[in-house]
């Protein structure tokens, strides 16, 4: 027979495991949010290219994202947007690469963020994976994103 001690710990297990699960879902979301904090910016590489990472809301299509815009020396600008989730082991921002269906028809993100908004499923699709790491101190960040060679991007 059971103490009441013994029913009221059975009780909380299950109270005590919903926590455990908000916890980390709380420390996923800052771990997102550091990182976005971390990264956001413009950035210029030696070669003269430029970079633009902007947190963005597009719940329609992922619940944690950023865009990034990259303008090539050449005048090529290519726009990736950025699903943000965090790693099974706890400890790293994975990112996974969307481009647009139609990139004609998202033309201006960078200046209309509010664009983002409407955005809708069929309106992306996966381009693979970015690494984007910030430096140390915060200045500059290492970037490839589908593929293309690593590239250090210092902020201005």
């Amino acid at each position: 027979m059971k103490t009441s001690v013994q029913r009221f710990a059975g009780a909380l297990a299950p109270v005590a495991m919903l926590w455990g699960c908000v916890n980390q879902q709380q420390q996923d979301i800052q771990t997102i949010a550091d990182f976005q904090r971390n990264t956001a910016g413009e950035y210029r590489s030696d070669s003269g290219a430029k970079l633009y990472i902007v947190p963005v809301r597009s719940r329609m299509v992922t619940d944690e994202s950023m865009y990034i815009e990259r303008h090539d020396p050449n005048g090529g600008i290519f726009g990736r947007l950025l699903d943000l989730k965090i790693s099974e082991d706890g400890t790293k921002v994975i990112q996974a690469a969307l481009t647009f269906t139609q990139e004609g028809q998202w033309r201006n993100l960078r200046e209309n963020p509010e664009l983002f908004t409407a955005l809708l499923p069929k309106d992306v699709r996966p381009a693979g994976s970015c690494d984007i790491q910030p430096s140390e101190d915060l200045n500059s960040v290492s970037y490839t994103c589908g593929g293309s060679p690593p590239e250090t991007f210092k902020r201005q």
